[in-house]
């Protein structure tokens, strides 16, 4: 598992199972989960797809996930989901690692 970043990045997240569509932030990110911001609880195991937004002129970041705790993060400040990203290739991790780059600058 790599560190999560603090770092706050638009997404949009569908979970077809649980018939809902969710606009929010990461509360942390890694090429390899995120934590998002939520007070809709998803339970373990979830499927979800999330999107990232990279900005105005290119198309969203699409990653499958699963979720893998619901609770607090962000020193108890943050209510929301932990994913793990699933099945991400070489290409999505250095999408996702510039996205943080950007996001910190």
């Amino acid at each position: 598992m790599r560190p999560r970043i603090s770092v706050a990045v638009e997404l949009k997240l569908h979970a077809p199972e649980h018939r809902f569509v969710l606009l929010s932030r990461t509360v942390d990110l890694s090429s390899t989960g995120a934590f998002i911001r939520t007070s809709r609880r998803l339970p373990e195991g979830a499927e979800v797809v999330v999107a990232f937004q990279r900005g105005t002129q290119r198309n969203p970041l699409t990653l499958n996930a699963d979720v893998v705790r619901a609770g607090l993060a962000d020193g108890g400040r943050s209510t929301g989901i932990a994913l793990q990203f699933k099945q991400t290739s070489e290409l999505d991790e250095s999408l996702l690692r510039d996205l943080i780059d950007r996001h910190l600058s």
